[in-house]
Order: C-alpha cells, then structure tokens, then sequence
C-alpha cells in the first residue's frame, strides 16, 4: 500500500509539473514582448534612446527538469522570455531575463496557478474535497472536505499534486527563502472545524 501510494505521488508530481509548464508555455506564446523605450528631444536635436532595463536572473533546482535536455528547457525557457539560459555545475538551471518579462511570467504563473487549483475541485481523483482555496502568497492550501471519507481516501495526495508547481512559482518569483513549504488547513464540511 505504501509503495502504491508513492507510486500515485510520483506520478501525480510530475503530471502536475507538465500541466503547470504546458500552461506556462502556452500563456507565453500569446505574450507579446515588450521593450521600453525613452524618447527625448529638444529644440536643437531630436533623438530616440534606449533605456537599459535591468536583467533578473533566476536559479531553479535540477530537480524541476529531470528528463528534459538543456536544449529542450532553453527553447521553452527562450518563448518565456529568457534571454539566456545556463546550467550550473551542480545540475540547476538559471534563466536571465529583463525585468518586464520576468514581471509578464510571474503573472501568468500567478494566474495559471490560480486556475489549476480552482480546477482541481472538479477532479474526480478527489471526491471528498467540496471546496479548495490557496491563500495570496500561495503560503497556505484551505481544504473543506468530507472529513471521513479524507481521512479514509488518497485524497491528502492533493498537496503533493499541488506543491511542486507552488514551489516553482516561488522560484520564478524569487521568494522561495520566505515560504519554503506551504501550510495546509483542513476543514470538515459539516462545522468549519480543523
């Protein structure tokens, strides 16, 4: 039962993972990329100039990418809006991107995250679950539930569906240091009760 039940994580962990990177990859293809520019003139000479926006650079665990190629995460990477993509020595990958489309793809995972975990009520791999929020900061998980049929269901397997792709957002969004794991409240349907 217990090797079954990893199993069923393993793989709910990586379906998760590809739904969370196939919407991230769809929403950036409709992205249009912007550039910032500051135009000046003055009576003498009028001239258009360039403002330098600042580059982001952000480090994700080798982990998110396990069988994928370097070239298949830059290519994906590059239609987010990277402009550059490298792999550290010890296995992770860091994206460098200005800071517009860094701000576009925290968006888009922001909303995209929001609508995964709305969806995930309709699932039926999670009968007991009647109502499911994720807080702002995506710090905490609030579950109503059908107390007796979660505790005696898979249906706690829903966190480790949801984490991965929390833990990915928070990467991108480069607070990962102040929520490195996410509080989950179970409520009974019946009472509101923990």
């Amino acid at each position: 039962y217990d090797r079954m039940v990893l199993i069923f994580m393993k793989f709910a962990l990586k379906k998760s993972l590809c739904i969370l990177l196939s919407a991230l990859l769809s929403a950036s293809l409709f992205a249009a990329c912007s550039q910032d520019t500051d135009e000046s003139s003055s009576a003498d000479e009028s001239s258009s100039s360039q403002v330098v926006e600042t580059m982001v650079k952000i480090q994700i665990p080798a982990s998110f990418f396990e069988g994928s190629s370097l070239e298949e995460i830059e290519k994906t990477a590059k239609k987010q809006g990277a402009t550059s993509v490298t792999q550290e020595k010890n296995g992770d990958i860091c994206y460098q991107m200005t800071a517009t489309a860094h701000r576009r793809l925290v968006t888009e995972m922001r909303m995209n995250l929001k609508d995964s975990v709305e969806e995930l009520l309709d699932d039926e791999r999670y009968p007991s679950i009647h109502q499911i929020s994720v807080s702002d900061d995506f710090s905490t998980l609030t579950l109503t539930v059908d107390k007796e049929a979660y505790q005696k269901g898979n249906d706690r397997t829903i966190t480790r569906a949801i984490w991965p792709s929390i833990q990915l957002y928070h990467y991108f969004n480069q607070d990962y240091e102040e929520h490195p794991s996410m509080m989950v409240k179970v409520l009974n349907k019946e009472d509101n009760s923990k």
